[in-house]
């Protein structure tokens, strides 16, 4: 039965490949080469010294009806020669055909993807933006000056907004290249198109133009999660909510990073209410305009076991200054995963309980801020020190 059903699969493809226009076109041209080549070579093959062979029989067609004419061959019959003229002129119409519907095919997928219709294929490691701001430009401009390393070929962006107003940005020099989809994110076909499957980050973020409630925002973006997660384990997820009941359903589905817009601005706002400075601080240290920043690196396998003061001496060598350790670094199911089978190999059922239970509170991407010099360093952890910035030389002024 399957084989069976298996082979229909096939006929239907070979069917949906053959029922192509461009691909009709293309054999009827074929097959007007051979059928002229053969009367050629029965008429001329005898008299004709320029035709010795079925060979040569074709390529005085095909430099016929491309009108390309050498001249080296030249038909010696009045039957050939009307063969040619009939042949030539079936050719060209046919060539026209086939350049035309080729040119028009190019025309259609350069428009689907201006019209974010047709999908992003043949993409790895790529950076996935969901959703849309009022101040989107500036965002996206962010991400790529503090991102150096990330190329605007590397971005897809999935939102619903008017094609005319993506058009606007993707014909700006600095955002060309980025490819672009149209469509509900949080829709598992439109993802597939994104390429979720090969993608090393998904970024959802929190729409702020009052099109749709909070709460219907916040309940896509945890939808979305749950999906690309089904379909790429591996995919790093930063998500942007605005309320926080929906933080324990993003960590159960193993959200590496969750922005808790309001949460976080009015935090910031406390702060700068006792008057210390607070918002001057917390700018200088993630603005990628100003002097110093505020980054995280995976720390070198060679200071795996040593102490907090080994690595500390080792950057302030550096002229950089640490301020902490960022405990379980990275994808939250990776590193659960790998937890999980340190604390199998235990022997004793007891120890085991103990190792589970543990595995269940672990917090990826926790920070450990100023730890004492004697911390001992432990797999899959990051750095945090604060240092000068780099910034690319085509986006120096963000907005």
């Amino acid at each position: 039965m399957r084989k069976k059903k298996g082979f229909f699969n096939l006929l239907n493809k070979i069917k949906r490949f053959f029922g192509k226009q461009f691909i009709q076109i293309a054999l009827l041209l074929i097959s007007f080469i051979i059928f002229f080549s053969i009367v050629i070579f029965i008429i001329e093959a005898r008299m004709n010294e320029g035709i010795k062979n079925f060979f040569d029989s074709i390529y005085y067609i095909v430099i016929s009806i491309t009108s390309t004419g050498y001249g080296d061959i030249t038909a010696k019959t009045i039957a050939g020669k009307i063969v040619i003229m009939i042949g030539i002129f079936s050719g060209l119409l046919t060539i026209s055909l086939f350049t035309g519907t080729f040119a028009s095919i190019l025309v259609d997928i350069q428009l689907r993807k201006q019209r974010g219709v047709a999908g992003v294929k043949n993409i790895k490691n790529h950076f996935i933006i969901c959703g849309w701001k009022t101040d989107f430009i500036s965002l996206l401009k962010q991400i790529l000056t503090i991102n150096s390393e990330l190329e605007p070929s590397d971005i897809v962006m999935i939102n619903n907004e008017n094609p005319e107003t993506i058009q606007g940005i993707l014909s700006e020099t600095e955002f060309r290249g980025i490819n672009y989809i149209h469509g509900d994110y949080f829709d598992e076909n439109i993802l597939k198109k994104a390429s979720i499957e090969t993608a090393s980050e998904l970024l959802v973020l929190a729409d702020d133009t009052g099109r749709y409630s909070q709460s219907e925002i916040d309940s896509k973006n945890v939808m979305t999660v749950l999906i690309a997660k089904s379909l790429n384990k591996e995919i790093y997820t930063c998500v942007e909510i605005y309320d926080t009941k929906f933080e324990t359903s993003l960590r159960k589905a193993y959200c590496d990073e969750i922005i808790l817009s309001k949460y976080t601005t009015h935090l910031l706002i406390s702060q700068a209410s006792l008057k210390k400075g607070f918002s001057q601080v917390f700018d200088e240290l993630i603005n990628p305009s100003k002097g110093s920043q505020l980054k995280s690196e995976a720390i070198s396998d060679k200071f795996i076991g040593k102490t907090y003061k080994d690595l500390f001496d080792d950057y302030i060598r550096k002229n950089l200054l640490p301020i902490g350790i960022i405990e379980n670094a990275g994808n939250v199911f990776l590193r659960k995963k790998k937890a999980l089978k340190e604390a199998q190999k235990t022997p004793n059922m007891e120890k085991l309980v103990k190792n589970l239970k543990r595995i269940k509170s672990l917090r990826a991407n926790d920070p450990y801020f100023n730890p004492p010099f004697d911390y001992i360093i432990k797999e899959d952890s990051a750095i945090l020190y604060i240092t000068k910035n780099t910034i690319k030389d085509n986006l120096k002024e963000v907005v």
